[in-house]
């Protein structure tokens, strides 16, 4: 199961190349010249070191040649191995390629050319297969990120607010970091290495075939531990990035909320509380790093002993006149540079793939979450609205709370009222307005617009109809005149300018440097509270949407804020379908309706006069905020 599970993982991830699968195929094809150039010049070893030992090399003074490659070459015929007969009786077959080879290796001049020639070829081979892995390799990165933020925006409400935000900023970001490692290992290791091992094995059994034989040995003893220690790495680094996750949204919180952290002097405990995550990230690391360590070092030790045993058997077999100094020699460097050195790496890649593995879960994950906001297969677009809006015995409760919040709430607004809805805190009064742009649906009845169930109306054409301004206004980092242009994309400057004007705030605007290019800050922070208000005023005014959405819009403002942003709302009000949440009473005398709620359902509602005339629960809330206003 663990390895199906760790072949699916690398599957997924593969699967985010199909775009690129020309330049991956490049790719390939240059790894292959590129190892076949390497191979070709560690081949030419063995003619250089037998020429060197044989004497071959001098030109004016003759020296003295090594008795034991004398023998050996007396020998040479008795102590062939079958390999070597093989070859020798495959070259004959094809003359030319024994031609071409004795041509090549008759003198260190054409050795020297033969490398020379290569050189090019491997800088290009090398350059290119390298630039076209990275290039897929960070495409992927960028599509998972990109195709990561395409599938969370279509998410409900409720997703984001029974999730930490800082949970999902570090699988956006510290995840996919380590994800990176990830590709790196499968478009670099798990593409190169192999063809090394495999180059090197067969220069190997060139030069030696019972030497190869005997290396073959040394592969489980590196891969054994490899597997064992690496389910640990990915176990602890699923762990650390857990750990890395809550750093991240503790960091948030506490920047977002710096100025009550300053005002209540809780730097003391907040640092504490960083100090403790910190603490147990480092830990659950150190144990990560404990276990790459231990696989590292034993690849080490054994590609240390493995090579010494290499060195020790080769003298024993040159002395016993069985290969030439040139073959042990190449024997030597294949099977340390490329067969031992790709095993070792192989390894190592293993355990590096499992960590990143760790962070690739954490992300795919995301993927698996299906939005609970789906249009219906037989969904219409709301071209325009010409009826008014029904709830149909409406009751909802949120994700996993037992607590009903609306009680077969039924209410009929029509086309171009203006109604408001009050009630204490809790009566689920923004839980209402929320169901109308479907941030939720209705856990029982439904909810139509021109008679049509939402459901049945496609999302994106419902959110086109309506604007909406809340108490907590959200400004961008951007300019003002980016912010108003939230509103409607595809708007001119005299649009936008008369939206402002509109919102009272243009005059404001234009008394700025930079006018309407001027940055709002983080939050809008470098704007008061009241022109905030005026700001996504004029953003909904500039959508013209046919149903608006006012929730407490005004209720943090003082009171000469208020009368702006008050007569900005009469503008943007004027003509719409408007359902306005209200604490301020004064802000909803005029309305057409007034709905009054309390535990979840509708107890009453009226005009203001008409209200106040009955002794009811809006008659104690009015009395109430009267009093209020008389404190």
């Amino acid at each position: 199961m663990k390895n199906n599970s760790l072949l699916s993982d690398c599957k997924k991830l593969v699967s985010f190349a199909k775009p690129y699968w020309k330049q991956l195929a490049l790719a390939i094809c240059c790894m292959v010249l590129y190892t076949t150039a390497n191979g070709i010049q560690i081949s030419l070893i063995k003619p250089v070191i037998d020429k060197l030992v044989s004497g071959e090399y001098t030109t004016t003074t003759e020296l003295p040649r090594i008795d034991i490659v004398h023998s050996q070459t007396d020998h040479k015929e008795n102590t062939l191995s079958p390999l070597h007969k093989l070859k020798k009786t495959t070259l004959g077959k094809f003359s030319f390629i024994g031609k071409l080879r004795e041509r090549v290796t008759r003198s260190f001049t054409s050795i020297g050319i033969v490398i020379g020639i290569l050189a090019p070829i491997i800088f290009l081979t090398s350059y290119f297969q390298q630039y076209f892995r990275n290039f897929v390799r960070w495409a992927v990165i960028v599509d998972i990120r990109n195709k990561v933020c395409d599938h969370l925006l279509p998410q409900s409400l409720s997703f984001f607010e029974n999730r930490k935000s800082g949970d999902l900023l570090s699988r956006l970001t510290n995840d996919i970091s380590v994800m990176q490692t990830g590709l790196k290992v499968l478009f670099d290791e798990v593409l190169f290495l192999p063809m090394q091992l495999v180059c090197g094995l067969i220069l190997a059994f060139y030069f030696s075939w019972k030497l190869s034989l005997f290396s073959l040995i040394i592969f489980p003893a590196v891969f054994v531990p490899a597997v064992l220690i690496g389910k640990k790495v990915k176990k602890h680094g699923r762990g650390s990035l857990r750990h890395l996750s809550d750093l991240t949204d503790a960091f948030r919180e506490i920047f977002a909320g710096i100025r009550i952290v300053k005002s209540f002097r809780m730097e003391d405990a907040e640092r504490r509380e960083i100090h403790f995550i910190g603490e147990s990230f480092l830990r659950r690391t150190l144990k990560m790093v404990k276990a790459k360590s231990l696989n590292d070092s034993t690849n080490d030790f054994i590609y240390a002993v493995g090579l010494a045993v290499m060195v020790i058997l080769g003298g024993y077999v040159i002395m016993s006149q069985k290969i030439t100094p040139g073959e042990l020699g190449g024997f030597i460097t294949a099977i340390g540079f490329m067969v031992i050195t790709s095993v070792k790496k192989i390894a190592k890649s293993y355990t590096g793939l499992q960590e990143s593995l760790a962070g690739a879960n954490r992300v795919l994950e995301l993927f698996s979450i299906e939005s609970s906001i789906k249009d219906s297969p037989d969904a219409i677009p709301l071209e325009k609205m010409e009826e008014g809006i029904s709830f149909n015995n409406v009751s909802f409760f949120y994700e996993g709370k037992s607590e009903c919040v609306l009680k077969n709430v039924c209410l009929n607004i029509q086309k171009g009222e203006v109604i408001a809805i009050v009630g204490e805190s809790g009566a689920g009064k923004s839980t209402l307005v929320n169901l109308i742009p479907r941030f939720y649906d209705p856990t029982e009845g439904s909810i139509t617009i021109n008679g049509i169930d939402l459901r049945k109306i496609k999302h994106e054409s419902l959110l086109s109809n309506i604007a909406l301004v809340t108490q907590q206004t959200f400004l961008f980092n951007r300019s003002l005149y980016e912010n108003i242009l939230y509103g409607r994309p595809n708007a001119t400057m005299e649009e936008i300018e008369n939206a402002a004007k509109a919102a009272n705030i243009h005059e404001f605007i234009i008394t700025l440097p930079e006018k309407y290019n001027t940055p709002v800050g983080e939050m809008g922070i470098k704007l008061s509270g009241g022109q905030r208000q005026r700001i996504a005023i004029a953003r909904a005014i500039l959508k013209n949407a046919p149903i608006l959405l006012l929730d407490e819009a005004t209720s943090s403002l003082d009171y000469e804020s208020e009368k702006l942003v008050q007569e900005a709302l009469n503008n943007l009000i004027a003509g719409k379908t408007t359902i306005i949440v209200a604490h301020r009473l004064s802000t909803i005398q005029h309305c057409d309706r007034i709905i009054v709620m309390k535990n979840g359902q509708v107890v009453e509602t009226g005009s203001h006069e008409s209200l106040l005339h009955d002794d009811g629960e809006y008659k104690r809330v009015y009395q109430l905020h009267l009093n209020t206003l008389n404190t």
